[in-house]
């Protein structure tokens, strides 16, 4: 790159010429004192328009988390964007600690809270906060209502009693948050009572639920607290549901266009909801040969009736030849539909989750592949991250991580591992 240097000072312009490194670019400029004119150059050189700063987004959900900063504009073209994350360090209930002389003999209570014990997807989960509470020599367990329209509202009671019952400066509460606002009360009298608190598996709406809203809205020894998040960041997962998706069209369907149709078992919940709106649908809009139905179908949480709803959308529209689930019961639905004969055209069915019947259906081949979120993780991984917090004085972080990919591939390793009922029973006799 040639610069003049009185041209630059004087038009606040120069010319660009090929083979002259970024880094020189940029040492360049700043010697000029030029550093804001970065904006539109960086633009050019990465191939136009500007990109937030790839940096970890906050609050255990899928937006920024409410810290960016954004630097106003030169010569018309906008400054980045840049994403981070901020975690104060909060002394836990355990405090001072003294890391010289540990206190091992403390016998501490962990309890998790969720929002549907009956839903097996949970299964797993429970099982993996079991094996940590074992493995840790904790006591508690995994709690919650049995489904239903007033689940919230029961989990919600069920928290507040398990805050009763737990000890303050001892013990540890673990809930699925399905409400920016409903759980704020009983998590902040959690905090008030000296009870360590995170939010395993679900989050509610980003803009409901992010690192800056947490500290409006949580204080702990006079300071402001984040609840950290373990689990997989939903929008994510639906684009890489999506991704695997688009794949597939063009290896298995004999079709210039392809028609997507989405299901949701749970279109009250802003976690499973995040997958396909906006995580999916972001992704295939930028495909110019995918049309995708605009109405996400409500496929309840029965799989008959799933398979009902399903091919009733596929009889009235002879287009569709993809569908693709927010949970699980959408594509067991649609699998039952080409088993039982009802659907006779090459479809690609795709969803969420390792519950058996998906996993039989991507064995048997009525069913293309799903995400697995890893929900024994989900549970296990609340322990240690306590643990730190409470044991050796270290401030408790989001853990979240990416979907696994399962198909016709892999697809009996993952039935083998998945006898989570099992291990479930072995559990129970012997911990």
């Amino acid at each position: 790159m040639a610069i003049d240097r009185q041209e630059l000072r004087e038009n606040g312009a120069f010319s660009i010429e090929l083979g002259v490194s970024r880094r020189k670019l940029i040492k360049q400029l700043g010697a000029l004192g030029a550093a804001s004119g970065l904006a539109g150059c960086s633009g050019l050189l990465q191939g136009g328009g500007t990109t937030g700063g790839g940096g970890q987004s906050g609050g255990g959900n899928d937006s920024g988390g409410g810290n960016q900063s954004s630097g106003g504009s030169t010569g018309g073209q906008p400054l980045q964007d840049f994403e981070f994350s901020r975690i104060p360090m909060v002394p836990p209930p355990t405090a001072p600690i003294d890391n010289a002389n540990p206190d091992t003999g403390v016998e501490r209570r962990a309890e998790f809270v969720i929002q549907n014990v009956a839903n097996p997807f949970f299964t797993p989960l429970i099982a993996g906060f079991n094996d940590a509470l074992n493995q840790f020599g904790w006591n508690g367990g995994v709690n919650g209502p049995s489904g239903g329209t007033q689940s919230q509202s029961q989990q919600i009671e069920i928290i507040n009693t398990t805050i009763d019952q737990l000890q303050g400066g001892r013990d540890v509460l673990v809930t699925t948050i399905l409400d920016g606002q409903a759980y704020i009360d009983p998590i902040q009298r959690a905090l008030d009572n000296d009870i360590a608190v995170i939010n395993g598996h679900s989050t509610p709406a980003e803009e409901d639920w992010n690192n800056d809203i947490m500290r409006e809205n949580f204080t702990y020894k006079d300071s402001n607290m984040i609840v950290p998040h373990v689990g997989i960041r939903d929008t994510r997962g639906g684009v890489a549901m999506a991704a695997e998706a688009y794949d597939r069209m063009g290896s298995k369907l004999d079709a210039d266009q392809y028609t997507v149709l989405f299901g949701n078992g749970l279109p009250g919940n802003p976690a499973v909801t995040r997958r396909v709106d906006p995580g999916a649908r972001e992704f295939l809009a930028t495909k110019d040969d995918v049309t995708m139905i605009e109405e996400t179908l409500d496929v309840t949480t029965e799989f008959g009736e799933a398979q009902s709803r399903v091919e009733s959308r596929l009889s009235t529209n002879q287009d569709i030849n993809v569908v693709l689930g927010a949970g699980f019961w959408t594509a067991v639905g649609a699998s039952q539909a080409v088993e039982s004969g009802n659907v006779s055209r090459d479809l690609v069915i795709g969803g969420f989750d390792l519950t058996e019947a998906v996993l039989t259906s991507i064995r048997d081949g009525s069913i293309d592949f799903t995400m697995g979120q890893d929900p024994y993780g989900q549970g296990f991984l609340n322990v240690p991250l306590a643990w730190m917090y409470l044991e050796r004085g270290i401030e408790m972080k989001h853990l979240e991580f990416g979907v696994t990919f399962i198909d016709e591939s892999n697809v009996e390793y993952a039935l083998q591992r998945n006898v989570w009922s099992e291990l479930r029973d072995w559990q129970e006799q012997n911990l």
